[in-house]
């Protein structure tokens, strides 16, 4: 029989299924037909995991002290915004940008629809 990885009572770290966040669980059985282990997350959820879905408190601690030290050696890149020629800056006149103003603000006026009020047709009857 092979030896057991994880006793019955130990917490570790198990890796939600289809996702890639571990999460602290207990132990709970290791049934050793399917190879799965039985844990319980803090929430109350029982599930089974394979052992390579499980990770010592120590190792996932090294792992993540060890990826966040790495990260803050390396330098950051930085973003540069480029412009295309199709999105160059223009700069308009002041007698365009009051037009544009007017514009905005006709538009605004008349969607709200309490400015001016659409008039109907006028019919006149005549008696036959």
């Amino acid at each position: 029989m092979p030896s057991l990885k994880y006793q019955t009572g130990d917490k570790v770290m198990g890796r939600w299924p289809g996702s890639s966040l571990y999460y602290e669980v207990n132990v709970l059985s290791f049934d050793a037909k399917s190879r799965l282990y039985t844990v319980i997350y803090k929430d109350g959820t029982e599930l089974e995991l394979k052992e390579q879905d499980i990770m010592s408190l120590t190792g996932f601690q090294a792992r993540t002290r060890s990826r966040s030290r790495s990260n803050s050696r390396s330098p950051g890149r930085r973003r540069s915004r480029s412009r295309s020629p199709a999105r160059t800056t223009r700069r308009s006149s002041s007698r365009t940008a009051a037009a544009a103003t007017t514009a905005t603000a006709e538009t605004a006026a008349s969607s709200r629809g309490d400015t001016k009020l659409k008039q109907a047709p006028e019919v006149k009857l005549s008696p036959m």
